[in-house]
C-alpha cells in the first residue's frame, strides 16, 4: 500500500476522533466475536516512516469496545456496518504507527485504525496481509492457560474472567463476502485478458 504524499495539500490532522476514516478491518467476511478470518491486524514496513509521514493511525484502546458490540450481535455484523465513529469517539489512546523499514507491528483484530495524511518529502510503503485461523476463537475453555492472548483480550473486554470465559454461539450461518474491491479488481483482469485474447488473434491473423 503506497501513500505518495496523499494529503500533504491538506491541513496535517493527529491520531484522534477528528481524524476521517476510521474502520475495523475484514471487508471479506461477516463479523461474529470468533471469528477466525483475522486472528491478528499486521502492519509491515516496507519504508521508514516518521510523523506526519503517513503512518496508520491506532485506536488502541478501541478492543473491549468492539468485543461488546460483536457479543450484542451473535446474528453477525456486516464488516460496513460497525458503529465506527461511535467507537472512536469513546476513545482515548491514539497512535501513530511510525517505524523504520523491516518493522512489523501486530495488534488485536479488533482494533479499530485509520490512514494518515503523508507530509512527508518521502513515500510511504506498507502492506497489512491478514493471519487467519484454523478454527474459531474459544472464549469457554476448561483449562484458562490455553486462552490465547487475543482471546484473553477479548474477555477483558467483556469484563469476564477467563475461569468464567463467555460461552458464545453465532445465531446465523458464516458468511463469506466478496467486497467491491475485489469485484473491481476481477473485472479489470477479465477486460485485460480479453484484450489480449483479442490482441492475439488479431496477431494470428
Amino acid at each position: 500500500i503506497v501513500n505518495f504524499n496523499e494529503g500533504a495539500d491538506r491541513e496535517w490532522i493527529p491520531p484522534s476522533p477528528a481524524a476521517p476514516g476510521w474502520h475495523k478491518d475484514g471487508d471479506f467476511f461477516l463479523h461474529f466475536l470468533d471469528s477466525p478470518e483475522q486472528a491478528l491486524l499486521t502492519i509491515v514496513l516496507w519504508s521508514d516512516i516518521e510523523s506526519k509521514g503517513g503512518g496508520t493511525f491506532l485506536a488502541c484502546d478501541s478492543v473491549p469496545l468492539v468485543a461488546r458490540y460483536l457479543a450484542d450481535h451473535p446474528e453477525g455484523v456486516h464488516p460496513f456496518k460497525f458503529p465506527n465513529e461511535s467507537f472512536v469517539a469513546q476513545c482515548s489512546d491514539f497512535v501513530e504507527a511510525t517505524g523504520q523499514v523491516g518493522d512489523v507491528y501486530l495488534m488485536h483484530p479488533y482494533m479499530i485504525h485509520a490512514a494518515s495524511f503523508n507530509h512527508s518529502d518521502r513515500v510511504r510503503i506498507i502492506t497489512n496481509p491478514p493471519i487467519a485461523l484454523k478454527a474459531p476463537m474459544c472464549f469457554k475453555r476448561d483449562n484458562p492457560a490455553d486462552y490465547s492472548l487475543v482471546e484473553l483480550a477479548v474477555l477483558r473486554g467483556l469484563g469476564v474472567s477467563p475461569e468464567q470465559g463467555y460461552d458464545f454461539r453465532p445465531t446465523a450461518p458464516r458468511e463469506k463476502i466478496v467486497p467491491e474491491r475485489v469485484r473491481i479488481q476481477q473485472q479489470m483482469l477479465e477486460e485485460e485478458a480479453k484484450r489480449l485474447g483479442e490482441s492475439a488473434s488479431v496477431q494470428n491473423f
